[in-house]
């Protein structure tokens, strides 16, 4: 209504408030003929706009205006005739009471209202004269070419393409002969309009166009006009005359999409049928009949509803009836491929529903699933792609061709699915004879990243076999054959990375050699990376410094930033910081261009050192800079959040992902896992699982079983061991391979679980029930586990040995602590044939410290000594440093420098040091070490071993510091005791919580320090270490009051050690058992 009143008070407003006639009121035909010839037009012309006119116009085109503007069709601005007690009449009467420019007027309209046959004004021949003039033209010059859409924007200087008032204006203000150059462009130029009144005047001009000199595009404009107008009849009627005088389907498009958009399903079928059969005959070529369906915006809705149109009338149609709806369904399929393949009208849930009704009519053919799958690729829905594919499978549309499963198999590639990929295989084989090479090659090198070595091994068989079997291939012998079924080394490079993958270097090495020997082909630099690339998971550095040395001196391969980025990763690994940087330099000076990868492997060396804002600076850097790789930047931004996990620092973890997504680095699996370990660090692994169920569902990340692994070390950590098995239940009905890690995790539950619930029981049924599930899990570990990803629980451990060390050495110490010695030996020499022959005699420190702790048990001291010295030198092996040898360094100097190096290699082997990364190696097998030797009283031998530790560069942690200190108490050696416990744990003393609960301050330290105490280099005197301090001092102070130099030994501990000896005063008794046994001195 506001808008009907607003219109009241505009210039001609009349014509708003009046119903719409059938036709437009503008055109001569629907006004009486009486009118034109009274000049009836003339009266809407006030003197107040001929004067404005006038005053803007020049005054020789004064007339000419005056001219157009009475025959500018605007006959309906004649509201200022009317009474004002009729205006009102026609503006409260229901029936015309509807917006004149939504083109809906009541029937009849202003039909029902006479014309005047007169009127009061001279008569004007003006209009008369001027049409006369413009049919003259026309019929003197019928060849005069029409004007095109560049002549109308130059000759009226539009600069817009929606300008429709101003093209209007200038049009009126032309000259017959120009608006007749001009009038076809300006019906092309008013189409793009979506106002009634352009395509009022669209109409109109048509009128003026002679019917000979209607080209396709007028007809095609005008019916587009009409159907603005909700002329539907003169739009058909306009379509059917354009075909019987040009034998064209102008206006085929509008219509279509007309009843497409209106639901006229039959009148659209008819349109379709008509236009099928008029092809036939007049071969209409180019023309696209769904040109306008497939910019419908609502088209994918649209094509449902005439799906289920379709559907219906098929089901009720009598099986008796003679009707056939083949045409139909013809048709139907037709629009429904048209949506499928148009990009805008694509909906999950719509595309499955359409894919459903072709095969419920049985014309799923391939064609249709192809084209499908090449709008879904467009869209990156890999989702609905492999959906598609296997709907395909099932109905009429598995013969897919070759390029289609091609882009079906990188996508099953992508997605890691196992099952996909052998079904697209199976398709090669049952449709085209055999998969393609480049099939092969893909699934190979999926099936290498996944660890399966037996796939591999057999697709390359068939690879070869199927090649062998080209028709004219000579048949010759076996080796020959084999080097002329291969092209390239690369060609072998699978075999070489599944079993790099699998940690089995032995056989990289033996198919490496056969390259030359078998093949007789050149290794390429992808078998050389891959080669190191193994080298570097088994931690055999010096054998990856002797093949990079190999590689740099061939004269035939070149080293690229694959190479340097896995060999810097090698030392990253390690935590060799010193050597990473080398490697970097080293890059640089031989012109290899920078990769991710190797930025990735500075920035984990950085963090092994402990240097996170150095860490941070260079993901900073590597934003701006141009590296080669994926070009996502995200292992680096991972590597820094893990590093802040770590630490439980939660703040420092939420701003490097919004820092992430500030400078557009993409989140991935490992990032939500980086996070979930973030908030297990803190004890918070339901908040964790929370991302696992529905942050990273909601993300479209697929979990893995790191991720569930994550998850239930963190329930592990929390005691809460039944919601390991209900995340493992919830990895099980996901079809997740379970890994080493998620192993790991279930079995160190079940143990904790058995061991609650058997508490009553006899010990002999716990061991046996532990020894059971050890077994089901040593038996189900495969080496393909340990390739999948990331690895929880490990450390550090090589890939060869880290799956079995991690079960084993869990298992020996638990029973161990029950002193089942015998099955403890046994275990390990089990353990030691598990792993390869070249590590048998060096097992990992887990294992061993597991050994001795069992031995520590049985007391079997010797044993005990033999373990440690393993351990030792054990630890000496794999945290020292490694100098580059001097000839691969040389390789990037001049000869002047190369003396030099020499001379500074020398000296660093000399002066090795433990690597930062490896400080805290011998932390846990230390302690169990010191409770040996205090047990047999070797005070002195203790001492030794620990300023030995020190001497060889390793680092004591706060557990260690304080276990030795409480040996040396319960030893009676309180000076040495106190000694340590002031120097090295009292800086961290902050004091005791109870005395702070009692203070008038707050009881909350700074979430700094509550967050670096648990760091396990931040130094502090636990509470039993005060305890046996205390007893100490008690016991001194007992004996001084009989012994002078017991008396002087206690005034030098409350001179010497302050801190400590205040401690000890203002300890709280909290009188619990344990406090008492240590403090009556009865442990």
């Amino acid at each position: 209504m506001l808008e009907r009143t607003a219109g009241c008070l505009e210039s001609g407003s009349l014509r708003r408030l009046l119903p719409t006639p059938k036709k437009s009121l503008k055109s001569r035909r629907t006004l009486h003929s009486s009118f034109w010839h009274h000049g009836a037009g003339d009266i809407e012309l006030s003197p107040l706009w001929a004067a404005l006119v006038r005053a803007t116009e020049p005054v020789d085109q004064q007339n000419d205006v005056l001219q157009k503007a009475s025959t500018s069709h605007s006959a309906m601005l004649l509201d200022f005739l009317y009474p004002a007690g009729t205006i009102n009449f026609l503006r409260l009467y229901s029936g015309w009471g509807v917006d004149r420019q939504d083109g809906r007027w009541g029937r009849g309209g202003l039909g029902k209202l006479g014309y005047r046959q007169y009127t009061s004004f001279a008569k004007d021949t003006s209009s008369t004269e001027q049409t006369t003039k413009e049919e003259v033209v026309q019929d003197q010059e019928p060849d005069t070419k029409d004007g095109t859409l560049q002549t109308l924007y130059e000759k009226m200087g539009l600069t817009k393409s929606y300008d429709y008032e101003e093209a209007w204006r200038q049009y009126m203000l032309l000259d017959g002969a120009d608006q007749l150059l001009l009038r076809k462009p300006l019906m092309q130029y008013l189409s793009k309009s979506d106002r009634v009144v352009d395509a009022e005047r669209i109409t109109e001009l048509f009128e003026m166009v002679k019917e000979r000199r209607r080209a396709p595009v007028v007809y095609q404009v005008t019916i587009r006009a009409h159907l603005k107008l909700r002329n539907l009849a003169d739009a058909m009627e306009l379509h059917k005359a354009a075909f019987e005088a040009l034998k064209t389907p102008a206006g085929s498009a509008e219509l279509l999409a007309h009843f497409l958009q209106n639901s006229s399903w039959w009148r659209a079928f008819s349109l379709w049928t008509e236009f099928q059969a008029r092809d036939g005959e007049c071969h209409f070529g180019q023309y696209d009949l769904f040109e306008l369906v497939v910019n419908m915006p609502n088209l994918g809705y649209q094509a449902i509803e005439l799906a289920e149109y379709v559907s219906r009338r098929i089901r009720n149609t009598s099986p008796d009836s003679t009707e056939d709806n083949s045409k139909l369904v013809e048709f139907a399929s037709t629009i429904i491929r048209r949506t499928l393949n148009t990009l805008g009208a694509f909906s999950p849930s719509s595309f499955s529903t359409l894919l459903d009704f072709l095969r419920l009519w049985q014309v799923d053919e391939p064609l249709v699933y192809e084209e499908a799958i090449e709008t879904l690729l467009s869209l990156n829905q890999t989702k609905m792609v492999v959906k598609c594919y296997r709907l395909a499978r099932q109905g009429r549309g598995a013969s897919l061709s070759k390029p289609i499963l091609h882009k079906v198999l990188k996508v099953l590639c992508d997605h890691h699915s196992i099952l996909g990929m052998q079904q697209v295989l199976d398709d090669f084989f049952k449709f085209h004879s055999r998969p393609t090479t480049w099939a092969y090659k893909l699934c190979m090198r999926e099936f290498a990243s996944q660890g399966d070595a037996t796939t591999v091994h057999a697709l390359f068989e068939q690879f070869i076999s199927r090649r062998e079997q080209t028709p004219g291939r000579p048949v010759e012998g076996r080796n020959s054959s084999l080097q002329s079924s291969l092209h390239s080394a690369d060609e072998i490079a699978p075999l070489l990375h599944v079993h790099a993958k699998r940690g089995e270097v032995s056989k990289v090495v033996s198919i490496f050699n056969q390259i030359e020997g078998m093949y007789n082909l050149q290794p390429t630099i992808m078998c050389w990376n891959i080669l190191l690339n193994a080298y570097g998971k088994v931690q055999d550095t010096s054998s990856a410094y002797e093949c990079f040395e190999k590689l740099l001196e061939s004269p035939n391969t070149r080293p690229d930033d694959y190479t340097f980025g896995t060999m810097m990763g090698i030392c990253a690994s390690r935590g060799d910081l010193e050597r990473t940087i080398e490697l970097y330099m080293l890059a640089e000076e031989l012109k290899i261009e920078k990769s991710e990868a190797m930025i990735d492997s500075l920035v984990s060396a950085y963090i092994s050192e402990g240097d996170l804002q150095k860490a941070e600076q260079l993901c900073e850097d590597a934003v701006n800079l141009d590296l080669k790789g994926s070009r996502t930047r995200t292992r680096m931004w991972n590597y820094l959040i893990v590093a802040y996990a770590v630490r439980r620092d939660l703040t420092n973890v939420n701003r490097v992902l919004q820092r992430m997504a500030e400078a557009d680095i993409n989140y991935d699996e490992y990032t939500y896992s980086a996070l979930m370990q973030a908030l297990c660090m803190v004890k918070q692994p339901n908040k964790a699982y929370d991302i696992l169920r529905e942050v990273m569902v909601e993300a479209g990340v697929q979990a893995t079983a790191f991720h569930y692994a994550v998850i239930m070390g963190g329930f592990l950590t929390t005691g809460e061991s039944r919601k390991v098995f209900a995340v493992q239940n919830r990895m099980r009905r996901r079809n997740i391979r379970a890994t080493a890690s998620s192993k790991l995790m279930s079995f160190k539950a079940q143990i904790a679980e058995d061991q609650a619930l058997l508490d009553e029981g006899s010990e002999v049924e716990i061991f046996q029930r532990a020894k059971q599930m050890f077994q089901e899990v040593i038996a189900s570990v495969d080496p393909q586990d340990v390739s999948q990803g990331p690895r929880k629980g490990h450390g550090r451990l090589a890939i060869d040995v880290a799956p079995t060390s991690t079960f084993y050495s869990y298992i020996m110490y638990v029973l161990g602590q029950h002193e089942e010695f015998e099955t403890v030996n046994k275990l390990f020499e089990e353990f030691k044939r598990t792993v390869p022959e070249s590590k048998r005699d060096s097992p990992p420190i887990r294992v061993l410290s597991a050994l001795m702790s069992a031995k520590l048990q049985g007391r079997n001291f010797e044993a005990v000594e033999e373990c440690w010295n393993l351990i030792l030198d054990q630890a000496m092996k794999e945290g020292r440093t490694r100098p580059l040898p001097a000839k691969i360094l040389g390789n990037a100097l001049p000869e002047s420098d190369r003396s030099r190096l020499s001379m500074n290699v020398a000296q660093n082997d000399q002066t090795e040091k433990v690597i930062p990364a490896h400080h805290l190696e011998l932390a846990d097998s230390l302690v169990v070490y010191l409770r040996s030797l205090a047990i047999q009283n070797k005070i002195q031998r203790m001492t030794e071993t620990v300023r030995d530790v020190l001497d060889r560069g390793f680092v004591l942690d706060a557990h260690t510091w304080n276990k030795y200190v409480q040996f040396l108490a319960r030893r009676h050696e309180y000076d040495l005791a106190f000694r340590i416990c002031e120097e090295k744990l009292m800086p961290g003393w902050t004091g005791w919580a109870r005395i702070r609960w009692q203070l008038p301050v707050r009881n909350r330290l700074p979430i700094e320090l509550r967050r670096s105490r648990q760091w396990p280099t931040h130094l502090r005197p636990m509470y039993y270490t005060m305890l046996y301090l205390a007893r100490e001092y008690i016991e001194l102070q007992d004996s001084a009051a009989e012994s002078p130099a017991r008396e002087y030994a206690l005034l030098d501990l409350e001179r010497d050690f302050p801190k400590t000896i205040d401690a000890i005063k203002t300890m709280p008794r909290s009188d619990d058992e344990e406090e008492r046994h240590i403090l009556r001195g009865r442990t």
